[in-house]
Parts: C-alpha cells; structure tokens; sequence
C-alpha cells in the first residue's frame, strides 16, 4: 500500500514538474507571438492560471509531506529528548492531518460543484474549461494528508517506544 502511494506521489511530482516546464514554454510562445508577430497566443492566461499553476502548486505538497520538507520551527523543542519531542511531533501531526483533512474535504465540495457546473473562462477565442484542475487541489492536500497521518503514526510509536528520533526509513524513492 505505502509503495503505490510512493508511485502515485512521485508521479504527482513528475506531472507538476510538467507543469512547469509547459508553464516557461506557453509563457515564451505567447511573449514571442506577441512581440514579433504581434499575435499573442489566445487563453494563456486562463490556461497557465488555472492549470499549470494548480497542478505547480498543489501537487507537490505531498511530496514535501513525505520528505518532511515542511517548515518546522524548533526554537522551544531543540532543548527536548528525542522521544517526548517525537511525541510532540506526532500530536502536532494530529493537528496537520485535521486541518489537512478539512482543506482536502472542502476542495472536493468545490471539485464536485465546478465539475458539475463544467466551470469554465472566458478567452478570447471562447471559454477555457478549467473544472479538471479544481482536481489537482484535491490529490494534492489529500496525498499530504495521507502522508502526515503516517508520519503520526511513527512519531507517536517512536515516541512511546522511546525512539531515538531516527527517521532512516522516509519513504524516499519507493
């Protein structure tokens, strides 16, 4: 199970580094369109807005969550053990997964109501839809909370085993 959400996170990463490279490339025909040509290339906007930086965005999140890449301030919590400060860890995590599991929930109400709508934007040459990136959102927090709630359950068990803190096994590259 952990190995196929490692596969689908990494392939989440591969897909929004995509994203970022047809991001410079849309952005460079339509300057160039625009500048040489004067002709910009129609719905750039609406496309690199709604797509590229949805997917830049938010897909990543998971990846960051299952490299503990994330912010972690330890100005009170460097003079702790490793174990209560596993523990510390683990019940912070409680919180994050909560607050994750909330942003995850509400981005699938809003996925299912622009999906249904087939939430769309104007361009000049007609409308954009843009109803399938509301989904990156939803992958994007709900990998991240998947990930979260296993960095729970290893800090909380490392922290009640007395674990040394010791975090070899993160899941990278799997």
């Amino acid at each position: 199970m952990k190995r196929l959400l490692d596969l689908t996170v990494n392939a989440a990463a591969w897909v929004a580094a995509a994203a970022a490279i047809l991001m410079m490339l849309h952005v460079t025909v339509d300057v160039a369109g625009r500048t040489l040509f004067h002709a910009p290339l129609t719905g750039t906007l609406e496309i690199v807005a709604n797509y590229h930086m949805a997917a830049l965005a938010f897909l990543p999140l998971a990846l960051i969550a299952r490299e503990k890449g994330h912010i972690i301030v330890e100005l009170f919590t460097g003079w702790m053990r490793p174990g209560p400060r596993r523990i510390l860890d683990g019940l912070v995590g409680i919180i994050t997964v909560a607050y994750v599991g909330v942003f995850t929930w509400k981005a699938v109400d809003v996925a299912i109501d622009k999906t249904r709508i087939r939430d769309a934007k104007e361009a000049g040459f007609g409308f954009v839809e843009v109803w399938p990136a509301r989904w990156f959102v939803v992958a994007g927090f709900g990998l991240m909370a998947l990930y979260v709630a296993i960095h729970v359950v290893r800090d909380l068990r490392a922290g009640l085993s007395g674990g040394d803190g010791d975090d070899t096994d993160n899941g990278a590259g799997r």
